[in-house]
């Protein structure tokens, strides 16, 4: 477990989350519309200054690009993706097909020769451009005119002062004729202050603290069995044949199980008569996580609540990881237990406290989710640090548990890998009959 960080979900960080001390990592952030449903993802690779750069040269670049781009769907999400300017004056850009990607460079650097000109040439190539780091100074103005997309970090935007500036920022961008989206929205209350400033997009895990109050909705008897089961196989010793039973028991289950493992990932080939061969087949542990994943989506779906199962199965499997590569297996079902409830608030859209009252969660989980110190706090902490890119306190927080940033970063790229994974074939289309 951690020892020296339980105040650390309180650590205020202020690292570039472009750069990293460490190796490089990849960060992936939900970007949601107006109506706060989804519209894409926003993506950075960040590294050490003292490295040589991630794209330079086009095989690295290629290899990076294609196997972190988000593929959880089978057509692409609008996703923007962030080159730094001497990446976009070499064309890296152009490794990646132009439809959906919006080519994201840093607004402050338009003074850089030929950076201009370049992003002018992606854009008649049918690439989007996303500018960020915006001021309303006129400094970026040549880059601005380009801009599909105008990126307004709401941390920059000045604190407390952020109720008085967000609006004539987003205002400002607007007026150029591009969309104002505003990025660094860390909490619920941030968030509403953006949409109050009438952003158009909004980028960030904002879900993580929305302080809802106790309401008079009630969670659904379905629900309930839902969430008592996803407890039920957290356990390190599930009863394997009552899981059987539960999954036969009901037909949509049965159904969607049949489809996911004739699946590509699959591919058995071969026809199965009984859900018990089919998990034999298929295997337990894969199944498991399919599983784990399916009966979260149904608590509501959404597009908007699916979206945040999405990150909550990839917070699951970052925490699997993450404990398995320091030693710590015998935590690995309580954290992918806790990885998999810790969007619960915003799903159910009730307090956790609420949520959680008739489910069996053990209490160190149960403290945790609920926003209380807890041994699996500082978990939930490396989580959200990695997400916001906050590298000294993940750093600070790895190192607790004998890792550093070069095993957080595999476990979190590889956390992606797999969601994408799964929720791709829980999309697969049924296979035809024979």
């Amino acid at each position: 477990m951690f020892h020296s960080v339980a105040s650390a979900p309180e650590v205020e960080m202020t690292s570039d989350r472009k750069t990293c001390e460490d190796g490089f990592v990849m960060t992936r952030q939900p970007v949601f519309d107006r109506r706060l449903q989804p519209w894409g993802t926003a993506m950075c690779f960040a590294q050490s200054a003292a490295e040589e750069p991630l794209f330079g040269d086009e095989t690295t670049a290629s290899i990076l690009l294609e196997a972190y781009l988000p593929q959880r769907n089978p057509v692409r999400e609008p996703t923007i993706v962030y080159f730094p300017a001497p990446a976009i004056l070499d064309g890296m850009p152009r490794l990646l097909w132009p439809q959906d990607l919006l080519v994201e460079v840093d607004g402050t650097a338009g003074g850089t020769p030929r950076l201009t000109e370049a992003v002018a040439e992606m854009k008649k190539a049918g690439y989007g451009i996303a500018v960020n780091g915006f001021h309303n100074n006129g400094i970026e103005s040549a880059l601005l005119r380009l801009a599909d997309v105008i990126i307004v970090d709401a941390a920059q935007a000045g604190g407390e002062g952020v109720r008085l500036d967000l609006p004539d920022l987003v205002k400002a961008a607007q007026q150029t004729g591009a969309k104002a989206l505003v990025s660094g929205l860390d909490d619920w209350e941030t968030m509403l202050h953006a949409r109050e400033a009438n952003a158009d997009m909004f980028q960030g895990f904002f879900f993580n603290r929305m302080n809802l109050r106790p309401s008079t909705k009630s969670i659904t008897a379905s629900q309930l069995s839902r969430l008592r089961l996803l407890e039920c196989m957290a356990k390190p010793d599930p009863d394997f044949k009552t899981l059987v039973r539960v999954v036969e028991a009901d037909a949509a289950l049965v159904y969607r199980l049949l489809v996911f493992i004739n699946s590509a990932g699959f591919g058995l080939g071969r026809k199965v008569d009984s859900i018990q061969q089919a998990v034999v087949l298929a295997g337990w542990k894969p199944l498991q996580k399919w599983l784990e994943i399916i009966l979260l989506s149904d608590l509501s779906p959404t597009p908007r609540h699916q979206e945040l199962c999405y990150y909550a199965a990839q917070r699951a499997g970052f925490l699997r990881r993450v404990a398995k590569a320091a030693g710590k297996d015998g935590l690995v079902p309580g954290l992918s237990l806790l990885g998999l409830l810790s969007y619960l608030e915003a799903i159910l859209e009730m307090p956790p406290v609420q949520a959680l009252a008739d489910v069996p969660l053990a209490d160190d989980i149960r403290l945790a989710l609920c926003g209380r110190r807890s041994p699996f706090s500082p978990w939930l902490a490396l989580v959200r640090a990695m997400e916001k890119a906050e590298w000294d306190a993940a750093t600070r927080l790895g190192q607790s548990i004998k890792l550093c940033m070069a095993d957080l970063s595999r476990c979190y790229r590889e956390s992606f890998v797999e969601a994408d994974s799964l929720f791709r074939a829980m999309s697969s289309p049924v296979p035809a009959a024979a």
